[in-house]
């Protein structure tokens, strides 16, 4: 009988860990490490995402041209002496 990670965590989360045996124990630490896992693989994907995002507008010369654009948009707002 294999472990699912998917459908077999249901069973240690109701149980109380101080009524769980040793092997029940070592499952719901597994199981934990790969939620959190899970978790981390999926904070890097969002990371290195809007990491290629902004390269790639840092690339192409957008950044340049809004902060161009802003420049002049709020040297037109001063006034003029």
């Amino acid at each position: 009988m294999a472990f699912n990670p998917f459908q077999d965590h249901n069973r240690y989360l109701d149980k109380d860990p101080k009524d769980m045996t040793l092997s029940e124990l070592r499952m719901l630490l597994k199981i934990k490490r790969m939620d959190l896992q899970l978790g981390w693989n999926e904070l890097e994907g969002k990371i290195k995402f809007w990491q290629r995002v902004g390269r790639s507008l840092r690339e192409s010369g957008l950044i340049d041209k809004a902060k161009e654009g802003l420049q002049s948009y709020l040297q037109k707002d001063q006034p003029k002496e």
